[in-house]
């Protein structure tokens, strides 16, 4: 077993995924069948190596998905082949994610993440202030950036609370970033979520707007006023540095130019394409990474710095593999199971109650989620399990609850991307996230049950 710990194959198995990644593009974009049983077969056999490289608790989580996972699909009459192929359903993701520093890298050499830390700091180092400006900056950072937000303030919260203490320091990362992240995203029009409903329900996007705003800052109201209570009196050692105003706002400024770009030809490419939102993300970060680079005539450090970080991120992507190649063998597997047809009965007993079916449409979510199965999921079985309930009365209140609570739980679901991110990046068990965010979650998801009534009323 002394091969597990052999620092030449660790520092190499970036190796692995570019290969698995080349091939995966190859075939996205030429639907060849061959090269598609080819990437299939490749993506398993990637999976089983990560497996073995991966940490206890996370071999531990993909047995379990690939076992489950067969054993559905198997007695749902699915052949051992179509297991192996659904290997592959996740694949956008991790793509996705192996890619994510070199737009960390791009903020980095361009002097942005500075100007982040200029934004969120406090002259008295009060942390309960420098929450509340974090807050804002992951959430103004989050609409355009989306996941690339996290991955960015959590750098530069890191390094600001790096004098702190570990459990300070963890908690202020955990709540700060994935809380803001979840509370920005509901009403973005870039969330895949928010356009799933958008289709499913036949809704306009802009008679959802005004109630997915009004979830969002209610819920980030009483986010501000809670952690003023937890963190009152929580000073940091960290120097503070004089900001020059002028150069703050021109910072800012270039920040806007550099996220509204980049979220304008994610729109641009999203329209008109069929790639689907993930891909499209992944596809833009390299080409706009590089092309924002040589603007900013920075191009030889952004290259060096950039290709150093991506060579370590993937060579420690073995858990992220496991989580998401083998997540979809058991979300693929649950999808043709008669699990789906067991909740559809389970609605129909309360389908005359508005409120309880909202509060099941939560529970359902967060009770998912916390085996892994993701809210995307989730939710397209639910339209598929509603459909015969869902009427013109409560349609706007039905499609609030599944974007918001399809959202909420990211912060707290152990093998959600978010919270596996940084469990990674701060190396913690991921129920630790769960344990931190569940509660905000339940709050969220609560608040916006509330405010989903209020259509019913007129």
């Amino acid at each position: 077993m002394s091969i597990l710990y052999n620092q030449s194959i660790l520092k190499n198995f970036f190796y692995l995924y570019a290969a698995l990644f080349i091939l995966f593009l190859f075939n996205f974009f030429t639907d060849i069948a061959a090269l598609g049983t080819i990437v299939s077969i490749t993506a398993f056999a990637v999976l089983f190596i990560s497996w073995l490289f991966a940490s206890r608790l996370f071999r531990m989580i993909g047995a379990a998905f690939v076992s489950v996972g067969v054993i559905l699909s198997i007695t749902a009459g699915e052949s051992l082949m179509t297991v192996v192929t659904n290997t592959t359903s996740n694949l956008p993701l991790l793509f996705f994610f192996s890619i994510l520093p070199w737009i960390g890298t791009v903020v980095k050499v361009g002097g942005l993440d500075e100007s982040i830390t200029d934004m969120v700091q406090d002259e008295q180092n009060r942390v309960e202030k420098i929450y509340g400006r974090s807050l804002f900056t992951t959430y103004f950072l989050g609409v355009f950036l989306n996941l690339s937000a996290i991955y960015i303030i959590q750098q530069v919260m890191s390094d600001l609370f790096k004098k702190a203490s570990v459990s300070l320091r963890h908690e202020f990362i955990i709540k700060s970033t994935l809380r803001a992240f979840s509370l920005a995203v509901i009403w973005s029009p870039l969330e895949v979520i928010v356009g799933l409903t958008v289709d499913s329900t036949g809704l306009s996007y802009f008679t959802l707007l005004p109630w997915l705003i009004l979830c969002s800052l209610v819920t980030c109201l009483s986010e501000i006023y809670i952690s003023r209570k937890e963190f009152r009196d929580v000073t940091l050692d960290a120097p503070f540095k004089d900001v020059n105003k002028k150069e703050l706002r021109h910072s800012i400024l270039k920040m806007i130019v550099l996220l509204a770009s980049f979220m304008s030809l994610v729109m641009t490419l999203n329209i008109f394409s069929n790639l689907g939102f993930v891909m499209t993300v992944a596809l833009i970060i390299i080409p706009f990474s590089f092309i924002t680079a040589l603007i900013m005539q920075k191009f030889e450090l952004f290259l060096k710095g950039g290709w150093t970080a991506w060579r370590n991120h993937n060579n420690t992507l073995q858990n992220f593999a496991v989580l998401f190649l083998s997540l979809g063998i058991f979300s693929e597997g649950f999808n043709v199971s008669p699990l789906p047809g067991l909740m559809q009965q389970v609605f129909g007993y309360i389908d005359s109650f508005v409120v309880l079916i909202l509060i099941l449409i939560m529970l359902v979510i967060y009770a998912l989620a916390m085996f892994g199965v993701h809210p995307i999921a989730t939710l397209a079985i639910l339209f598929e399990v509603l459909s015969p309930i869902i009427n013109a009365d409560n349609v706007l209140s039905i499609a609030i609850v599944m974007i918001v609570c399809g959202l909420s739980i990211a912060p707290a679901a152990p093998y959600g991307l978010n919270a596996t991110m940084t469990s990674q990046y701060l190396g913690i068990n991921p129920y630790r996230i769960t344990k931190t965010n569940i509660g905000f979650a339940f709050r969220m998801g609560f608040i916006t049950i509330t405010i989903a009534m209020i259509p019913m009323l007129f």
